[in-house]
């Protein structure tokens, strides 16, 4: 699956937000915590009624779960490529922080940070 249609991301950020291990949200759904992984490694698709639930449960709609109903959009328009992966790369860094607590910057992060200011000095 795309960027565009990222299910198992929005679950697991569901997921998380709630505090909830995967064991914890298969028991709310009736479903074995395997197929919660599956879910949010995007390896297999849950069913309508199972989207549903999930719905339910997290008190979202479910275009919101599809990935239809956005907070927000970040245009890449008029951007080369080489900035292009710059801003894709930072979103998965800011992504990677979010599911950590360290206040230090990791070497993928330092790096990224010395590509932007590079692009920006241009």
């Amino acid at each position: 699956m795309n960027d565009a249609f990222d299910f198992g991301l929005i679950l697991k950020g569901l997921r998380k937000e709630k505090g909830w291990t995967q064991e914890e949200l298969a028991n709310k759904i009736n479903k074995e915590s395997s197929i919660i992984s599956r879910y949010e490694k995007n390896l297999q698709s849950p069913t309508f009624d199972t989207v549903r639930a999930f719905s339910a449960l997290f008190n979202v709609s479910m275009d919101y779960l599809s990935g239809m109903e956005r907070q927000s959009n970040i245009s890449t328009v008029g951007l080369n490529e080489k900035q292009r992966n710059i801003i894709t790369q930072l979103i998965e860094q800011f992504r990677e922080r979010n599911e950590i607590t360290s206040k230090q910057l990791t070497d993928k992060q330092s790096c990224l940070l010395g590509r932007i200011l590079a692009e920006f000095l241009k």
